[in-house]
């Protein structure tokens, strides 16, 4: 019978390198061979040194070739649009995980690793930037995992820091606009940032992630990945449990200092794009040298031979086997943090609440496997630009829950996909899955299999179930409601009861997190200095610093509204406060230093201050109408003036 699947090869051939299915000769599109790409066809009259030339419409080639170039580009992902690919797989490596869900690859099958191993691809990216910036920009990343599971494909599509923005959808589209180009300018304005920050204080506890040296990482392989979302592991007999996943480096580095991270920004703009190619293709050739000499000995083995000297080729046949398998390519652990049903109402926060962070002593810590990337593109449009990920690309044992942040995803990813690639995008290579059969889905822009013959009805819906014993997917999150509580429908206004609330992850994080210093060999020692100077860690002068450079490019109002943060932050939460000075007035102080030293700066050269004037960011005071502020006098920037 037709199908799309990939165990069909005669009706769907897999896909090839170019030169195994074509010769050298150089063809029109239509596979007609032409004897000269490069020249095209004109009427020519000679007159003296000089010629006139007209292009003639009839040379087919030319034409072919401008009109696709003319659609060569797909319009680039709204959000992560810079990024960068790579094949690998995760491997389950313990008995544990499989107490919690009934989902087939984390189910360990013995010692076998092929059998216990999903292949995937993944996506790296940075998160606000356009598909030409840099890699080296402080901003949050996304990382997307597709496992091709022969339950279907799933969609990791994870985050780093580990919290989201906020908690509501509703504020998705005005969080991405603050972070692009100002409407009036076309230019990068700090200003719509930090007032949409201030306005939604429950930012901040992504923002002192971003703006710790965190937020600047050496390579994509360094960074700890986590789901962001609360997803539900479910098992056969319907019990489920809560789950967000962190992905642990195997090997980390130092993050770069600001400094840093700007020059290697100017010198390399795909420097993390480039490490993460280069350490696996420097991979991929040392363990071809191992494989290479590994068949020589196997060969050998194979004939007769006296036994001290199979006895020398057994070892070096082991010590071959193990460089090629435990080669250090970019990997990471993977562990699941578990919240039993029973636990949801007295754990110290909501666990469908994307902005918050889990207590790592709260909950159930379990070993899932590990992730190894072991294998690059071999085309970067057809596989990384062309990838399309989806937290709604579910597979049986693993489902949604009733966390906001994630049922909006499950809508808008999928959306974006079929704008930017159509409606048939889980039809191209590296999105297509094992096995998949809908015959109802038909048509459409690059239908690549259309099931043929198959009726594009369902005459016998019944016929359509899966076999006996077969796990399907079904979502449980009507089980999740308590049914003695009452249920109402709100649009909430503020989603916790108190301005400090808000912010108590941010301070622990400060607190906590970057409560410490790098090896001594990486510290820089104006660093050192300064912390010593303040009575604060070397990490957390480097978040004062890293705040204080960008608060000094906004708004003198903004800048005080984002004192007054963390000064309510400090108050409230520091258990140490007659040891060092009030974090608010600490980024105060060297915040104005900075902003002071740059009017001196303008003042001495007689440029304008780096600092915008007031007037070329709307105020996002007023929720309800972000452009209410707009003045419709003659203003020097024509937008935004405050009034």
């Amino acid at each position: 019978m037709a199908s799309i699947n990939n165990a069909d090869p005669p009706r769907k051939p897999d896909v090839a390198r170019t030169s195994e299915y074509h010769t050298e000769a150089f063809t029109l599109s239509n596979g007609c061979p032409i004897d000269d790409p490069f020249n095209s066809d004109k009427v020519v009259q000679k007159n003296g040194n000089a010629l006139y030339m007209s292009q003639l419409l009839q040379d087919l080639q030319l034409i072919d070739q401008l009109s696709h170039f003319n659609r060569e580009r797909i319009p680039e992902r709204l959000g992560h649009a810079k990024g960068t690919g790579a094949h690998g797989y995760f491997e389950v490596t313990n008995d544990e995980i499989a107490k919690y869900t009934c989902a087939d690859f984390l189910q360990k099958k013995g010692n076998d690793k092929e059998a216990n191993r999903t292949p995937l691809f993944v996506r790296f990216s940075t998160t606000a930037g356009f598909r030409g910036s840099a890699d080296t920009v402080r901003d949050a990343r996304g990382f997307c995992f597709k496992l091709y599971t022969d339950e279907g494909n799933l969609d990791w599509v994870f985050f780093h820091p580990g919290v989201f923005t906020f908690w509501d959808p509703g504020k998705i589209v005005t969080s991405n606009h603050v972070t692009k180009k100002c409407p009036a300018s076309g230019m990068s304005d700090p200003n719509m940032y930090f007032e949409f920050l201030n306005n939604h204080p429950e930012a901040f506890n992504s923002f002192v992630r971003i703006q710790s040296d965190d937020g600047t990482p050496k390579s994509y392989s360094d960074i700890t990945i986590r789901s962001l979302n609360t997803y539900t592991l479910v098992k056969d007999d319907k019990n489920h449990f809560f789950v967000r996943v962190e992905l642990r480096p195997l090997k980390t580095q130092t993050p770069f200092r600001v400094a840093e991270a700007v020059e290697m920004a100017g010198k390399d703009p795909d420097f993390h794009s480039r490490a993460l190619w280069e350490q696996i293709a420097e991979g991929n050739a040392e363990t071809a040298k191992y494989q290479e000499e590994l068949d020589d000995v196997k060969e050998i083995l194979k004939e007769r031979i006296s036994d001290r000297h199979r006895q020398r080729l057994m070892a070096d046949k082991e010590r071959l086997e193990k460089a090629i398998e435990s080669y250090d390519w970019p990997a990471w652990g993977v562990f699941a943090h578990i919240v039993k049903p029973e636990e949801v109402a007295s754990f110290p926060v909501n666990i469908f609440d994307a902005s918050k962070v889990f207590p790592a002593d709260k909950g159930t810590w379990v070993e899932m496997g590990k992730i190894v990337l072991n294998r690059n593109p071999r085309n970067y449009f057809a596989e990384v630009e062309q990838s399309a990920f989806s937290p709604a690309n579910f597979v049986p044992g693993w489902d949604m829950s009733p966390d906001p942040i994630l049922q909006a995803r499950l809508f808008a990813y999928g959306d974006t996909q079929r704008h930017r690639l159509g409606p048939n995008a889980d039809q191209l290579p590296v999105n297509r899955p094992k096995r998949v059969w809908c015959p109802t889905r038909r048509d459409g822009p690059h239908s690549t299999f259309n099931y043929e013959d198959i009726p594009h009805y369902l005459s016998k819906p019944l016929n359509t179930a899966a076999a006996p014993g077969t796990r399907t997917f079904k979502s449980f999150v009507g089980n999740y409601w308590d049914e003695k509580a009452p249920i109402k429908t709100e649009r909430s206004v503020n989603e916790w009861d108190t301005l400090e609330d808000q912010l108590k992850q941010p301070w622990e994080y400060y607190a906590n997190d970057l409560n410490g210093a790098p090896p001594q060999g990486d510290q820089d020692a104006t660093y050192a200095d300064k912390a010593r100077k303040h009575n604060i860690t070397y990490k957390q002068w480097a978040f004062v610093w890293n705040t204080a450079l960008r608060l000094s490019t906004v708004r003198e109002d903004l800048r005080n509204a984002t004192y007054d943060k963390f000064r309510i932050m400090d108050k409230k939460w520091n258990k140490n406060r007659t040891a060092n000075q009030n974090l608010g007035d600490l980024i105060h102080d060297v915040t104005e230093e900075l902003v002071n030293n740059n009017k001196k700066k303008s003042k001495a050269t007689g440029t304008k201050s780096r600092a915008p004037a007031p007037e070329v960011a709307p105020s996002l005071t007023t929720v309800g109408n972000a452009y209410d502020s707009v003045s419709t006098g003659n203003n020097s920037a024509g937008y935004g003036q405050r009034r």
